[in-house]
């Protein structure tokens, strides 16, 4: 939004560079001169250098890598969006911080926690009387083909 009204004010700038070298430099050329354009693109071009010099470039976020990376694109949201938060806060975070980040609800978010921890992906602990959410380690996971008539079974047996 104010890379926007940032470039609306260069225009009117260069509009009114423009307006002035009409008057005063040369009167007889009509207004908007064949220079306007040039007035734009240095005014947007000066626009933008300062805009990155006071805001600068926002980082580009890093998706999980390797396994995690595969994972998590196996996953629904919310679970994908919480399982990536946790990757990005070293593995470890608490839900209420995990959920205000990502704009959900506490309870959806717990709702989506306790499916990541029913696929053995995460653990659920209580700190201080807070729910933190652990990614499992890589050799904890077992990521082997299902058979799915095993799998039926096996989600019996539990």
């Amino acid at each position: 939004m104010r890379l926007v009204v940032l470039i609306a004010l260069a225009v009117i700038t260069a509009f009114l560079l423009d307006y002035v070298h009409v008057k005063i430099m040369c009167p007889f050329c009509p207004f908007p001169s064949s220079m306007l354009p040039v007035f734009a693109l240095l005014t947007i071009l000066t626009v933008a250098v300062f805009y990155f010099f006071l805001y600068g470039f926002k980082p580009v976020k890093t998706q999980p890598q390797g396994l995690y990376f595969i994972i998590a694109n196996l996953l629904r949201e919310p679970e994908r969006s919480i399982y990536i938060k946790v990757y990005e806060k070293g593995g470890e975070a608490q839900l209420s911080e995990v959920a205000k980040e990502l704009g959900l609800r506490k309870l959806r978010a717990w709702r989506a926690a306790q499916r990541l921890a029913e696929k053995k992906l995460v653990v659920l602990d209580k700190k201080a009387g807070r729910l933190v959410v652990r990614l499992r380690p890589l050799e904890e996971l077992s990521v082997q083909p299902i058979n799915r008539q095993n799998y039926k079974r096996d989600k019996q047996n539990e």
